[in-house]
């Protein structure tokens, strides 16, 4: 559940529309080429984490496995891209609530949202599992009912409403922008399976890692690959893909086309939810991997200190003003 509440964000809910804009509806063929890289890389670290089970995960295992260098490396590159990652999602919570506050400046949610996820961060690592566990678990139920609910939809819609899967070939073709607009597309869907790895990082601090990380990464591959062909399947069927947008996500403008009473509000609530999930995921992961890096001797080594609590706090605060930074970048 942790893992896939770090992957399942605004990848999938805001940068799908990215992805289709780049590759139209052959951005199936890149989400699934996206999946194939996403499940050799889970196969094998996951045995790795199996045969290592330490905080700090792939940057501890190249520098065990190649030397002082490739640990360095890793974790320290690891560490700046997930930080602007989170720095994306939070810019992203601004979009999600200009649905029901327009006027209200972004800034004050990106703010607000932050430093309730920080606080989380900060409590422990068992409140942060179950804050996860609850966003992953809302997430999975509304993925699952826009699933059925899009099913039902296309299904039952009339040919002339311009709905279903004449859309995949209607408006250039399956690859209206080519093979080269299709492969620009695996580079954002790479991006939307971005934070699986979690798994791993949180072995550390799991009670049995061996058989919690060979289960999770069985079901968390298929859950994604299930979830994501799904449903950018039926949004391709409902809308077509020119008028995919980054303005909003893709999910509400398709809730909005179904005209289901407050469908729009509600998903896009979830993709509210989405995004504050992948941020708390993602602020997890940096906090640890800079803890890593001291404990390596690779950072200053106030930043493998642990609180009362066992979280690196200081860690914490570093990976916070990295993201503040990634947010300010990414939001000009």
């Amino acid at each position: 559940m942790i893992a896939i509440g770090g992957a399942i964000g605004t990848g999938l809910f805001l940068g799908s529309g990215f992805a289709i804009g780049f590759a139209g509806p052959s951005v199936l063929v890149s989400y699934a080429i996206g999946a194939l890289i996403a499940l050799l890389l889970m196969g094998a670290l996951a045995e790795m984490t199996v045969a290592h089970p330490t905080s700090g995960t792939f940057g501890a295992y190249a520098e065990f496995y190649i030397g002082p260098l490739a640990g360095f490396l890793v974790r320290y590159a690891y560490w700046s891209a997930v930080v602007f990652a989170v720095g994306t999602e939070a810019s992203a919570v601004a979009v999600f609530m200009k649905y029901w506050f327009a006027n209200v400046p972004g800034w004050y949610w990106i703010v607000g949202f932050s430093a309730a996820l920080i606080a989380v961060n900060a409590a422990s690592v068992k409140v942060y599992g179950v804050i996860e566990y609850a966003f992953s678990m809302l997430k999975i139920v509304a993925i699952v009912a826009f699933i059925l609910l899009g099913a039902v939809f296309v299904y039952g819609a009339p040919v002339s409403s311009g709905v279903g899967l004449n859309n995949f070939t209607a408006h250039g073709g399956f690859f209206p922008h080519g093979v080269k607009g299709m492969w620009f597309a695996v580079i954002v869907s790479i991006f939307s399976y971005l934070n699986i790895e979690t798994i791993a990082v949180a072995a550390g601090e799991a009670r049995d890692p061996q058989r919690a990380v060979a289960k999770a990464f069985r079901s968390t591959v298929f859950r994604l690959v299930l979830f994501y062909l799904l449903t950018l399947a039926l949004m391709l069927a409902i809308v077509p893909w020119t008028q995919a947008s980054t303005d909003e996500s893709p999910f509400v403008k398709v809730m909005a086309a179904t005209h289901v009473p407050f469908a729009a509000g509600v998903i896009n609530f979830v993709v509210l939810v989405a995004a504050l999930s992948a941020m708390n995921s993602q602020l997890y992961i940096t906090t640890r991997m800079m803890f890593s890096l001291s404990r390596a001797g690779y950072a200053l080594a106030r930043f493998g200190r642990l609180s009362a609590n066992g979280v690196p706090t200081v860690a914490l605060s570093l990976s916070t003003i990295g993201i503040a930074l990634a947010t300010i970048l990414t939001a000009f």
